[in-house]
């Protein structure tokens, strides 16, 4: 329970700079992996520190492909390693899961609230259907080359994301 306690407060205080700065502090992820590192050496040794380790890295690479196409900053790829490294890889993952498909849901919920559905909607669409049925990638990359991204600090989805592998895990 306490590497939970200890989860919830970094991604408390990642939330709320993200929030309010638009950044994720460097000290703040690093504090978090080294706690992390620490914490599963003191209880466990070596294997802990694997353990910390798989958790940091299945954290991290994920979401280096996301920093890659522009859809997550770096604060963001930092603190999932630093999640990973705390609380292991079944929960970095289920909570990144968690997290896009929460990201989604914003994200249209912005279009509906500017209006903009129907302007933007079909070319989203079209090129998901690119990637997704005619493996094309060319659209990935002129998405990750555009600036009209639909911009929200990504700690929106983040935050119910945890809060539901919290859940699921007590």
């Amino acid at each position: 329970m306490g590497i939970m306690l200890l989860t919830g407060g970094l991604l408390t205080a990642a939330f709320i700079t993200d929030i309010t700065k638009r950044k994720i502090p460097n000290m703040l992820c690093a504090a978090g992996f080294m706690v992390g590192i620490g914490f599963h050496a003191f209880i466990s040794g070596g294997a802990g520190i694997g353990y910390a380790l798989l958790g940091a890295l299945l954290g991290f690479a994920p979401l280096l492909i996301l920093y890659m196409i522009r859809a997550v900053g770096a604060g963001d790829v930092k603190l999932f390693a630093a999640i990973g490294a705390l609380s292991g890889g079944e929960f970095v993952l289920q909570s990144l899961m968690y997290a896009l498909i929460y990201a989604a849901v914003i994200g249209c919920l912005i279009l509906f609230w500017r209006g903009e559905w129907k302007s933007r909607g079909g070319p989203i669409y079209t090129m998901l259907m690119g990637i997704l049925i005619w493996k094309r990638l060319k659209p990935l990359d002129t998405y990750r080359k555009s600036a009209h991204h639909i911009r929200f600090p990504f700690m929106w989805a983040v935050m119910p994301a945890a809060a539901t592998v919290f859940w699921q895990f007590s």
